[in-house]
């Protein structure tokens, strides 16, 4: 499930699974392809990737029917354009908190590779497209996914106005995940991801983006984190972006130990 197919999944409401991959491993793209996956997500705000293997692993699982979602450092519709240019489906945007950013993500995502004044009122209704470039823009934008972080009371309170942004083709957000790390910090909640408030702050984000016909769910960069991904799940989540590569090594490893220890 790879461009205008993993778009259109989300606008339709459809799950997709996936998860975060550090590994610039070989052996790890020969794995990962046989878990029938929807998408991995390339976390290049937190990892520090070579920018030619992440290029070459963009396009290796985009081969593979998987579709990259490439989160990257800060809201920067330069970045965007980059992220797009190394081979990325998908663009994820971390702590998205005004509405002139994401205006400025749907054009770097949506309308490329229009820039400057006239990409600015076009954006902003100021001056319709001709039909030839509007054709054009559709068809050359057909493939591009844009997903917002949600990660701060900002970022929550603007999630109505945010999907009111339109592109070429429709909504100009496809989707949300929440980051519960900063969206917890940020509610002075610090990493209290299992507490009650916290649980139904998150659930309502969910809830919200969906009931406004927007796909959402939440990832949570830490060991053990199942029981979060289901409470996501039960909220309303159709994205679903489970753990990463390394934790669930690390868990798994540290299970399997565990039972083998106790043989004496």
């Amino acid at each position: 499930m790879t461009g205008i197919d993993f778009r259109d999944a989300l606008r339709q409401g459809t799950h997709v699974y996936g998860t975060l991959i550090t590994s610039t491993s070989p052996r790890m793209f020969e794995t990962a392809t046989g878990l029938g996956l929807d998408f991995v997500f390339f976390c290049n705000e937190h990892i520090l990737y070579n920018p030619d293997t992440l290029g070459w692993m963009c396009r290796a699982y985009k081969a593979a029917g998987i579709n990259p979602v490439v989160r990257i450092p800060e809201p920067s519709p330069y970045l965007a354009t980059q992220a797009l240019d190394a081979g990325a489906g998908a663009v994820l945007v971390p702590y998205v908190e005004s509405l002139e950013e994401v205006y400025n993500l749907v054009g770097a995502v949506k309308y490329r590779p229009l820039k400057g004044e006239k990409l600015k009122r076009i954006l902003y209704g100021d001056e319709k497209p001709t039909e030839e470039l509007l054709a054009y823009l559709k068809n050359y934008n057909r493939n591009h996914t844009l997903l917002l972080n949600i990660e701060s009371p900002a970022g929550v309170k603007g999630m109505e106005s945010f999907f009111a942004v339109q592109s070429v083709d429709g909504p100009g957000v496809d989707g949300i995940l929440i980051g519960p790390h900063d969206l917890s910090v940020s509610y002075e909640m610090p990493e209290k991801f299992r507490c009650t408030e916290f649980l139904d702050l998150t659930g309502e984000i969910i809830r919200k983006a969906r009931s406004l016909g927007v796909a959402a769910g939440c990832h949570n960069g830490s060991r053990g984190s199942l029981d979060l991904q289901l409470e996501w799940s039960r909220a309303g989540a159709n994205i679903i972006i489970h753990s990463s590569d390394v934790f669930l090594f690390a868990d798994k490893l540290q299970d399997d130990l565990e039972i083998i220890r106790r043989v004496k």
